[in-house]
């Protein structure tokens, strides 16, 4: 990991836009900004990079400013290693080069899609989480549904709707 100035000036930016983005939409459950900016780090900084942006940006949201107390810890847990693999998928993509491979075939819809997925992972993760602290699979499972499927489509849109911004930004990628 080359972890210069730039690279630790653009980290810390993403992790304060992270945090500060999920402030206003606090009382709408399950929308929030925090899967594409993470992924986003991944994606401009590198796979390590947007790794560490997910950690610490989850660590900092679970432990201090969520409005819901602090959870227990293998929620947490779930929560934080979601995100960090969140931020590693957005290196990855960018090292495959999968938004440029499928330009032609609008990127904007890979992008949702790719969003989808790695809700579906975060909610997975975390509401097995959920279902192992309360001892109940079949419930947490079931009262979950609303929620995923608010996640699910949200992040969906935000990801196709933010990935003009992601591109532009990419180009003046911090490496």
């Amino acid at each position: 990991m080359n972890l210069s100035a730039r690279k630790l000036a653009w980290s810390g930016v993403l992790i304060a836009l992270a945090i500060v983005l999920k402030l206003p939409i606090l009382s709408v459950p399950n929308v929030e900004f925090l899967t594409f900016v993470i992924f986003s780090s991944g994606y401009l900084l590198g796979m390590t990079e947007g790794m560490i942006v997910g950690v610490i940006s989850m660590s900092i949201y679970t432990s201090i400013i969520t409005p819901y107390g602090l959870p227990p810890l293998p929620i947490a847990l779930a929560q934080i290693i979601s995100m960090a693999l969140i931020g590693f998928a957005g290196g990855l993509i960018f090292q495959m080069r999968l938004l440029k491979l499928f330009k032609s075939i609008f990127p904007y819809l890979i992008m949702g899609l790719l969003g989808l997925a790695l809700t579906v992972i975060y909610d997975l993760l975390t509401n097995l989480a959920v279902a192992y602290v309360m001892g109940q699979f079949v419930p947490v499972m079931i009262a979950a549904i609303p929620f995923v499927a608010i996640h699910l489509i949200s992040n969906f849109v935000i990801f196709m709707v933010f990935t003009p911004l992601l591109l532009k930004m990419s180009q003046a990628r911090p490496v």
